[in-house]
């Protein structure tokens, strides 16, 4: 039951921050990410799950959640590279995706991507994952992404939710895989945006060619 609940307000959640105005979406995320916080403490507390599923805080844990975000960064970074170039409509895809940041102040987003991030692990690891295993939580996060209507957003959320799955299960606790996600999206937002692709986004081709002037056609004069 408390894993159904958590589950329904998640695509609540979800719906209230991509399927209204982009505009306000940091200010809805810093309304909706507590709300997720404040429910899956709620839950772990009632299913006395709260402080074996938070685990320890120690250096040990946050190391190994730097260490495993920073490879699943890089891994990223690779991925992308390859898939902007094969596959038809991803950049564009991401582009999209960078064009929310893009129209955003820096101070309004940093602290809302962290305190997601936090909101994310607590209820897909602690509670789904914690209480229904590991495929469960993995399919639950990929699903949850569809609301925004984007396949790179929703393989993003399968593939990272099988890292941080690994790694909650790893180490048994919650520290390094909050870690882990704040330092990717942190880093994928402020410091290392996926850019670069030498492959042409054949969205932005179409973009450039309409905002061409059109050629002058030749006079009589120049015909003759």
């Amino acid at each position: 039951m408390l894993v159904a609940t958590g589950l329904v307000l998640a695509v609540v959640a979800w719906v209230v921050l991509f399927r209204l105005p982009r505009e306000g979406l940091w200010t809805r995320t810093w309304v909706v990410a507590p709300l997720l916080i404040a429910y899956s403490t709620l839950a772990l507390a009632l299913d006395d799950r709260l402080g074996s599923t938070l685990g320890p805080v120690t250096p040990v844990e946050v190391g190994a959640g730097l260490a495993v975000g920073g490879a699943w960064l890089v891994a990223t970074h690779v991925g992308h590279l390859v898939l902007c170039r094969l596959v038809p409509g991803f950049l564009a895809q991401v582009n999209d995706l960078y064009a929310i940041r893009d129209r955003s102040r820096p101070w309004s987003m940093v602290g809302a991507v962290v305190v997601m991030a936090v909101a994310e692990e607590m209820l897909f690891r602690g509670v789904v994952q914690g209480g229904t295993g590991l495929l469960v939580a993995v399919a639950a996060y990929t699903l949850v992404q569809a609301v925004e209507g984007k396949w790179a957003l929703a393989l993003a959320a399968l593939l990272g939710g099988v890292v941080w799955g690994f790694l909650f299960w790893w180490r048994d606790g919650l520290v390094a895989p909050a870690v882990a996600h704040v330092l990717w999206t942190g880093a994928l937002t402020f410091l290392w945006p996926l850019r670069g692709c030498a492959a042409p986004d054949p969205a932005e081709e179409r973009a450039a060619a309409a905002r061409r002037p059109a050629a002058p056609s030749p006079t009589a004069q120049e015909a003759m």
